[in-house]
């Protein structure tokens, strides 16, 4: 099955390849061309065989009629029939069938025969000759016909050969044709037989005399018409289908043309938009079209640039400038150091310990720039396994009231299941959350650890009882170097990358957190890790 499906790509990319050096307006010309040359074929198609149909069905209901027509013709006068000689009476049907006028035309041929193997043909040669060959203005003193009624089990037939004088021996004979004569004389006995390659419909109406001698009448009916119709039908298609193919070809690439108008527009605005100028966006043209829909989304995405290149750009001056701050200090106490000399030791172990206290600072903050580099450039590799929700929570408890003894750490757990998630990682989001619960909570303050089970994730949460934050400032606070103090101070430490790295640390682990606080209440960070994780 790939093999077909490789085979059927290969051929499209075959087919398709020698257009694509054409501008679009012309492969979309060119491709409503063959559409519409194909839409013909199959019209041509459906209209040929929906009009033989109607042709057929036609010419069987007027093949009928005539026949009814024929026999009551001749059932006005079939006494004197009856009393004429049987030698006579094939002569006689055919002299009065002329009063129908069946043998001015051709479209309607009828034949008289009797079981005696009489026929109407002597009487009439070159009509019938004619009639056969399907040329009325032919010489036919060439041409012989036989005919030949025969009876076999299956009906009554008769059989018709055609000679040619002028052939040789072997090719004397140019073609046969066998009638079926019906025998139950019902009106629907509508045959169709071939007579040198063209479909004749014919009837037959058979009258039996008191001797048992039979007459037969045969009525044919040519389609010579028909075809001359249909001839003309396709002809007509085919000549407005060259017009139409014509007219689509000059004016469908201008109409083309105009309507990838927005699109070639849109392209010289696209390429005019720059680092420089992505708060400009495009006008909508208020057609609620696909066009409409494009415009849309490059202004959306030009507002997702913008404001990631508005990101980065702020990225880089706090990055700077929480790197600026360290060195600075560095630099003083070196330049101190120059000038004072290094004499003094009080003045030798102060500078030593702020430069190392600073170092070490740069150090940290940039192991975060790097943590959060790897997790968006997933190169950061996460262990899912299951974890314990009361062991990772009672751990963290122990560990912290070792190190905070100023504070008080509760647990109210409603959920002591696992979670699926990286061990270490939720260690390392555990004590950054903490930490930051610490530094913005004044002792004695309580830090609780809760979870609980909700309809699509688990929910784990450490809750303080902190200053609390501006409800206007929750929406910033997982940006990178982000601070609720405006003046960025450096009393309660850090640089303002925690809540940045916790929230790419949960996303990675295909979770996200949510905070919620209340200046002078506290805040209460939860973290939500998707049940559905358990089905992967």
């Amino acid at each position: 099955m790939s093999n077909k499906l490789n085979y059927f790509k290969r051929l499209q990319n075959r087919l398709y390849n020698p257009f694509k050096k054409f501008k679009l307006t012309t492969r979309i010309t060119v491709f409503n061309v063959i559409l519409f040359t194909i839409l013909i074929l199959f019209v041509f198609l459906f209209v040929t065989l929906l009009t033989r149909q109607f042709l057929f069905y036609k010419n069987r209901e007027e093949l009928i009629s005539k026949k009814v027509q024929v026999e009551e013709f001749i059932n006005e006068d079939v006494d004197t029939l009856y009393q004429t000689p049987e030698s006579q009476r094939v002569n006689y049907l055919y002299e009065r069938l002329k009063k129908l006028y069946l043998f001015e035309n051709y479209k309607f041929v009828v034949l008289v025969s009797d079981d005696a193997n009489r026929t109407s043909y002597t009487l009439n040669k070159n009509y019938y000759d004619r009639f056969i060959t399907r040329d009325e203005s032919s010489d036919t003193s060439n041409i012989t016909t036989t005919l030949k009624v025969d009876s076999a089990p299956e009906g009554t037939f008769l059989n018709l050969e055609i000679y040619d004088h002028q052939a040789s021996v072997d090719h004397a004979v140019v073609g046969a044709f066998q009638i079926p004569f019906a025998i139950d004389q019902n009106a629907s006995d509508v045959f169709v037989s071939k007579l040198l390659g063209i479909d004749v419909m014919h009837t037959t109406s058979d009258i039996v005399f008191v001797d048992g001698s039979k007459v037969y009448i045969t009525l044919f009916l040519t389609s010579t018409l028909d075809e001359d119709y249909l001839l003309s039908l396709n002809s007509a298609l085919f000549v407005s289908s060259i017009i139409g193919i014509l007219l689509l070809s000059i004016f469908g690439r201008y109409f083309t043309r105009r309507a990838l108008r927005p699109l070639v527009n849109l392209s010289y605005m696209a390429q005019n938009i720059n680092n420089e100028n992505l708060d400009y966006r495009i006008p909508s043209i208020g057609t609620n079209d696909e066009v409409d829909t494009l415009i849309k989304s490059l202004n959306f995405m030009l507002q997702n640039l913008e404001k990631s290149f508005d990101y980065q750009k702020r990225f880089v001056s706090d990055a700077s400038h929480e790197l600026r701050i360290p060195l600075t200090i560095i630099l003083g106490y070196v330049d101190l150091l120059k000038t004072m000399g290094y004499d003094e030791k009080e003045l030798l172990e102060e500078s030593i310990d702020s430069i190392e206290s600073e170092a070490k600072n740069m150090k940290n903050l940039v192991e975060k720039l790097l943590l959060l580099a790897r997790v968006e450039n997933r190169t950061f590799e996460v262990n899912f396994d299951r974890v314990s929700v009361e062991e990772i929570s009672d751990k963290l408890i122990h560990e912290c009231q070792l190190i905070y003894e100023d504070y008080t750490f509760e647990s109210e757990l409603d959920y002591k299941g696992d979670l699926i998630a990286d061990k270490e990682l939720i260690v390392q989001i555990f004590r950054a959350l903490v930490d930051n619960a610490v530094k913005y909570t004044d002792p004695p303050g309580t830090i609780t650890v809760t979870s609980k089970e909700l309809r699509k994730y688990y929910e784990v949460a450490i809750s303080d009882t902190g200053r609390g934050i501006p409800i206007e400032n929750i929406p910033n606070l997982t940006n990178r170097f982000y601070r609720v103090d405006e003046d960025r101070n450096r009393k309660t430490g850090g640089v303002g990358l925690g809540l940045a790295i916790v929230e790419s640390l949960m996303k990675v682990q295909g979770g996200k957190i949510q905070i919620e606080s209340q200046e002078h209440f506290g805040t209460k960070i939860a973290l939500l890790f998707p049940k559905d994780q358990f089905m992967k």
